[in-house]
């Protein structure tokens, strides 16, 4: 969230050109996905691509800017061009946060190999590798939550559709004011914390085998 009254230019600096490498690589691995898999609509639409203007949506990016909730543009996609729908979808929607996690975990081992001693250009490094991280760890653990329109959601609902279709009907009815209900009340934080701390130990885990194994 941008504090205006502590507001420090570098660190805002850091966090845009990490948000638009996280929000570029997540959307750009939906459109990729789905066009492997047989789907030319993200490609007719522009979205197989990494230039940020491509996945941007203003109002959603400067939201999250200044109030700390915000979204990308939607990769839009006809399930219909897969073989197999359902998995098709299920592809698709993990494609995303499962390329931030790969994105935060290269961060993660580059920050954790650097030198101990660092100089005034190092500094700039780690932190625009921390800004990395952590933000691609929170797109990718907010978007696996089970709630649309998020990711989490889609692979729920693709699974499990035929076998309840009224509860999702009504479902995506609310979900949106359940989203930002959560949100608000900072419901959804405390599920995030935890769940990001997790994945940073492991990738800590990680780093700690290939040391081990290369030095």
């Amino acid at each position: 969230m941008l504090n205006l009254r502590n507001f420090d230019i570098m660190s805002f600096l850091y966090q845009l050109l990490a948000l638009l490498i996280a929000f570029s690589f997540h959307e750009f691995a939906h459109a990729l996905v789905a066009d492997r898999l047989g789907d030319p609509t993200p490609r007719q639409q522009g979205r197989l691509t990494l230039d940020p203007l491509a996945h941007i949506d203003v109002i959603g990016f400067l939201l999250l800017l200044i109030a700390g909730f915000g979204w990308a543009k939607p990769v839009e996609i006809d399930p219909r061009n897969f073989k197999n729908r359902k998995w098709g979808d299920v592809l698709v929607a993990i494609a995303g946060p499962l390329t931030n996690l790969l994105i935060a975990l290269i961060a993660y081992l580059i920050l954790f190999f650097m030198p101990n001693s660092l100089t005034s250009g190092s500094k700039i490094i780690f932190n625009i590798l921390w800004a990395i991280i952590v933000l691609n760890i929170g797109l990718a653990v907010f978007n696996i939550l089970p709630i649309p329109p998020l990711d989490g959601y889609h692979v729920v609902k693709s699974l499990f559709f035929k076998y309840n279709v009224k509860f999702f009907w009504e479902f995506e009815r609310y979900s949106f004011i359940l989203l930002i209900i959560l949100i608000i009340t900072g419901v959804i934080s405390r599920i995030m914390n935890p769940l990001m701390n997790l994945v940073i130990n492991g990738m800590n885990f990680i780093a700690i085998i290939l040391q081990s194994i290369f030095f």
